[in-house]
């Protein structure tokens, strides 16, 4: 058996207390300060396929490595390699559309270039901190990073990782388990969920029926979630800009509420609403 006994713990929480020490967060930037990530936290963005949810993640925890020198992050995404994420992060903070980077430097034209240069350079010492996790995509994987010095973690996403399960819902319940366990190491965990198909007025996807229980193999994500969140498409899908609304359908440490963002694929950038990115 593996006990500790609580009085240490509450003994050692007071000693915090009375020296004013604060509770890490990493919370702020685009989303707020009131968005949840933090150590010892499990939180979930669920979306429709399309909706932004890499986008949004990786420029969360990018902007929370910007304002914490010594924080790392480790990345786990099934679905997308390296390459095309640091594409879009270069993107998102220069200005220069990822696909006309796709295209070369020697297409930008003398504004475009000097932008990207400087993006570069600016995201260099936060790539530096990022790790990322190549195949297999594996619920041992993952697990074995409790050997690793905590910081943020991405998990993109958490239907795609494989485990010994061989139902789909078993598999997502492995997958929380670990995750619970990393978080209990002091890991901030930022997990992406698949969403279903609901039953709203417009059919499919509907954003304003996305709930709690819309994440795909919901239980155990519902119970494990310290913090849950849903991305709404508040535009048509033929916008190139997107009004899309960040609402928290849970959230234990605190009060729910919603975060007003526009989305610009171009860029794969998210700003707060009102903000207007910078064309090439």
């Amino acid at each position: 058996m593996s006990f500790e006994k609580t009085s240490a713990a509450l003994a050692l929480f007071m000693k915090d207390l009375t020296e004013g020490k604060k509770e890490i967060s990493y919370a702020g930037g685009t989303v707020g300060d009131d968005f949840v990530l933090a150590p010892g936290r499990i939180t979930i963005i669920g979306a429709p396929p399309g909706a932004g949810k890499t986008a949004l993640a990786t420029q969360i925890a990018f902007e929370a490595l910007d304002r914490h020198p010594e924080l790392t992050l480790h990345i786990c995404n099934a679905e997308m390699e390296v390459r095309e994420l640091v594409k879009r992060e270069l993107s998102r903070r220069s200005g220069v559309a990822h696909k006309t980077i796709s295209k070369g430097l020697a297409t930008l034209d003398e504004e475009q270039h000097a932008a990207f240069c400087v993006a570069y350079e600016e995201a260099m010492p936060a790539v530096k901190r990022t790790m990322h996790m190549v195949p297999p995509f594996t619920c041992d994987e993952l697990g074995a990073l409790s050997l690793v010095a905590p910081g943020i973690l991405i998990v993109d996403y958490l239907q795609k990782f494989r485990s010994a399960a061989t139902d789909a819902r078993a598999g997502v319940d492995e997958v929380m388990t670990c995750l619970r366990e990393l978080a209990m190491q002091k890991w901030a965990v930022l997990a992406l969920s698949a969403t279903t198909r609901g039953n709203g007025k417009k059919g499919g996807h509907d954003p304003e029926s996305l709930s709690l229980s819309s994440f795909k193999e919901s239980g155990e994500i519902e119970f494990n979630a310290d913090a849950a969140y849903v991305l709404r498409n508040k535009s048509e899908d033929k916008d190139k800009v997107k009004d899309i609304d960040l609402d928290c359908v849970k959230n234990r440490a605190g009060a729910m509420g919603c975060v007003e963002l526009t989305f610009c694929g171009d860029f794969m950038r998210f700003q707060q609403r009102g903000e207007v990115p910078k064309p090439w």
